[in-house]
């Protein structure tokens, strides 16, 4: 499979990125988890609330936007967000 393309967009919400993924993230219109447990069934959201700062997550069919706490860094945040989809989806 080649390479998966992310594209990060910021979004009205400065707390909120979304990234922009070449796969297909969810079969469901959207999906919103609003904690660590809410995403015990979807490995990709679990991966993604192992990111320190990452409050929330919302998925869309080709879309996930990710939601930092008001301490969260987007510095740390971002990079380690795009490694969790590029895994989740090279895996």
């Amino acid at each position: 499979m080649s390479d998966v393309v992310i594209r990060a967009q910021p979004t009205p919400n400065p707390n909120s990125l979304l990234f922009h993924v070449d796969r297909t993230v969810t079969e469901e219109r959207m999906k919103q988890f609003n904690s660590a447990e809410d995403a015990a069934g979807a490995p990709l959201a679990r991966a993604l609330f192992e990111i320190d700062g990452v409050a929330s997550i919302f998925f869309m069919p080709n879309s996930i936007t990710v939601s930092k706490s008001p301490g969260g860094e987007w510095n740390d945040i971002a990079p380690a967000a795009e490694e969790a989809i590029r895994n989740h989806f090279s895996g």
